[in-house]
């Protein structure tokens, strides 16, 4: 399995994820919150909203499965409190490295929203990650 961030999300919505040929693509809860968010916000304006035509705005509210899992957080819970009080982190990027360890995942995150501490943290937890710059 390999774990998005909300931009990759779009790529794998638009069938355009390079490397993940035959794997399950996924998401955490709070990434695809935070995707849905940003492009059903009329109000907001950024690099999602741009990128996000009104058909791939539909499947990111309903995504099939086939493209993108939306993981249930209820199933890392326990995992994300206990790596959450080890590194100090927010429920965000708990819910990511408690997923990326439960469903033994590996993650691909854009460039801009790797935090400060997460390459630490998966190189702690031994997740395997792999930092995606922004095309264009």
């Amino acid at each position: 399995m390999i774990l998005v961030d909300d931009r990759l999300c779009l790529e794998a919505l638009a069938g355009r994820l390079d490397g993940a040929v035959g794997d399950q693509v996924a998401t955490t809860w709070g990434f695809h919150y935070r995707l849905v968010r940003a492009i059903s916000d009329d109000r907001r304006v950024g690099r999602l909203t741009r990128a996000a035509p009104l058909a791939l705005q539909r499947l990111a509210v309903d995504p099939p499965a086939g493209r993108l899992i939306v993981l249930d957080p209820r199933l890392v819970t326990r995992t994300a409190t206990a790596v959450a009080h080890r590194h100090g982190l927010n429920r965000l990027a708990a819910e990511l490295v408690a997923s990326a360890l439960e469903h033994r995942a590996t993650v691909l995150l854009d460039a801009v929203n790797v935090g400060r501490a997460w390459p630490a943290v998966f190189e702690a937890e031994r997740i395997t990650y792999e930092v995606r710059h922004p095309r264009g």
